[in-house]
């Protein structure tokens, strides 16, 4: 039954006081798949917007993660930056650092690597519900070192058809890197030991690949030991991470280990020898000192590990000289 003018017109103030009463309502008007998909759009769009991280899928965050950074490697090939140089005086001597098109690259999409590591480790339920109080910037490292290897690398491809195969395997490598961080903020868990194996491989690979870029610039100690400091510094806190519940330990070691390793750079550049050879000695002793400092940190290190680790130091250094050029002195690059 119709209600009265009055009452109608009543209805219409108190339940939708922005409508006057004698102007038919749109709403009521539109066909009934209309109203009905109208719903459903608005509720999709508040449960959006209320949603709790736990309520997220990490590997949306994955995926997106990782094809921002792919999308800013691809725009890094079609875009020429500009170049610029640093000149100061350091221990009585002048340094230049430069600063060209690709570097300034690597630097802009390795921290928005490390940002999108941020946004996959903060969805996991120890981190949504406050149960773990570990540093999330202690997941940045590898997903940097990731970025900074790939636009380096890209650029000196010979043709478009490998740079586009490079970016893809870049994508690849970087999705199962965040996958691996994800899984492993909670030790023990299924696929722990899978995803831990898989993340010491490519910071291992990277810390290679980075100290190879570093010790062939033959840059002055000042900068290629304090970069090299660095780049040891992160990766040892990413495979020393999972080895204690506290941030501060792995911390610790991580920068005696970085400490240690820019002091050997600085040794090895009174010695002529080629990249590789360089980089293939500071990886060794920092797979020895990691190696060691996991051990440690997880009570396992004695007097077999000890001999284990001594054996195979001796071993691999030894490889490295035979097979590589000899050791001839020259002068200091300070």
């Amino acid at each position: 039954m119709a209600l009265p003018d009055w009452r109608a017109g009543l209805t219409r103030t108190v339940l939708r006081p922005s409508v006057p009463w004698n102007v038919p309502d749109p709403w009521r008007q539109a066909p009934v798949a209309v109203r009905r998909a109208l719903r459903r759009a608005v509720r999709r769009v508040r449960a959006w917007l209320v949603r709790s991280p736990a309520d997220v899928d990490p590997r949306d965050r994955i995926g997106v993660a990782t094809w921002m950074v792919v999308l800013g490697l691809g725009i890094s090939l079609l875009l020429e930056l500009p170049s610029a140089e640093i000149s100061f005086w350091a221990l009585g001597s002048p340094v230049t650092i430069p600063f060209t098109g690709p570097l300034i690259a690597a630097v802009f999409l390795a921290i928005l690597a490390a940002a999108g590591a941020q946004s996959v480790v903060t969805v996991h339920p120890l981190y949504v519900t406050g149960a773990t109080r570990r540093r999330t910037w202690t997941y940045w490292a590898l997903p940097m070192a990731l970025t900074i290897i790939a636009t380096m690398l890209l650029p000196a491809a010979p043709s478009a058809f490998l740079q586009v195969v490079g970016l893809l395997l870049s994508g690849a490598l970087l999705g199962m890197a965040y996958g691996g961080l994800y899984v492993t903020v909670a030790p023990g868990k299924p696929g722990f030991r899978r995803a831990r194996l898989w993340l010491d491989a490519l910071a291992y690979g990277s810390a290679l690949l980075l100290f190879l870029f570093v010790y062939q610039t033959r840059t002055r100690s000042l900068v290629s030991g304090t970069l090299v400091a660095i780049t040891a510094l992160l990766l040892a806190i990413e495979i020393l991470r999972t080895a204690t519940d506290r941030s501060m330990v792995a911390i610790t070691y991580g920068g005696i280990i970085g400490l240690v390793l820019g002091q050997v750079t600085w040794a090895l550049n009174y010695w002529v020898l080629p990249g590789l050879t360089g980089g293939l000695l500071l990886l060794l002793i920092f797979y020895l000192m990691v190696g060691i400092a996991q051990q440690g940190l997880l009570g396992r290190l004695n007097r077999r590990v000890w001999v284990e680790f001594a054996v195979f130091g001796v071993v691999a250094l030894g490889l490295i000289i035979v097979m590589g050029p000899g050791f001839s002195i020259a002068p200091p690059l300070d």
